[in-house]
């Protein structure tokens, strides 16, 4: 007889997998509140950021869940330089490098509205903005750029910009010592449990994170040194669940099912 999770043969060290989650929608924040453990989101604003978990932690207890056992993680995309001066030169490059037109393709799409007669100088028309719930693409994201414009009245290019590499992310652009200020501060005010991480281009961005921000974090206590788990699960500081109700999957029990 085969068994899942209940019996020795399907069961894992983890009890079961991680579940992870991202969409600011109203459904996608129930969601995380009842099932979601590890929380993916694109608060732009400490304030927002914090308000945002709070809201997640406050759900969990809605669906008798403990809110310890949900972690939230903001999308951080980090620009690192040996200077600030450095760093600056370093965004300012890559953004030069991002093509205007797929751009501008990219932002009408997540917008869902056509961006093809918009003078690159001139504002995006508030009146062209539609209600996220309306939105075609990522709500999440559409609620950030609707915030860009409205509150900043950014110029197209400058918006093009500002959103180039980090997909509607955070940037944070400096040396290494400043970077972790900027987390520093956000974990110590609630608004994040830590950080999904996007270095500004693969390998060398990642690079430059671990050999100049993580040491800079773990010297402040801010992260580990040596795992203490052997799993996704334990390095998130989650217990493990316990297994679910066996269920008996031999053909005889599949043809009485039906």
């Amino acid at each position: 007889m085969a068994q899942w999770a209940g019996g020795e043969a399907f069961t894992s060290p983890q009890g079961r997998p991680v579940v992870v989650q991202a969409g600011g929608s109203s459904d996608g924040k129930r969601l995380a509140s009842r099932v979601g453990e590890v929380i993916f989101s694109a608060s732009q604003d400490i304030d927002d950021a914090r308000a945002f978990r709070d809201e997640i932690r406050a759900g969990t207890v809605q669906f008798g869940r403990r809110p310890e056992d949900v972690v939230i993680l903001p999308g951080l995309s980090t620009v690192v330089g040996s200077t600030e001066e450095e760093a600056r030169k370093r965004r300012e490059l890559l953004d030069d490098l991002l093509p205007l037109a797929y751009g501008r393709t990219r932002l009408a799409a997540q917008l869902g509205f056509s961006l093809d007669d918009l003078d690159l100088d001139q504002p995006i028309p508030q009146e062209l903005l539609t209600d996220p719930d309306e939105a075609g693409g990522s709500q999440s994201f559409y609620k950030i750029v609707r915030a860009i414009i409205e509150k900043e009245h950014p110029t197209l290019r400058r918006l093009l910009r500002r959103l180039s590499g980090s997909n509607g992310h955070r940037i944070v652009a400096g040396t290494p010592e400043q970077i972790a200020d900027d987390i520093e501060h956000w974990f110590r005010h609630g608004a994040a449990d830590g950080f999904n991480v996007m270095p500004d281009v693969l390998p060398s961005g990642f690079d430059h994170f671990v050999d100049g921000v993580i040491p800079e974090l773990q010297r402040r206590g801010l992260f580990r040194k040596e795992y203490e788990a052997d799993t996704l699960r334990g390095h998130l500081g989650f217990t493990i669940p316990p297994a679910p109700i066996a269920f008996d999957v031999s053909e005889q029990a599949l043809e009485t099912a039906r």
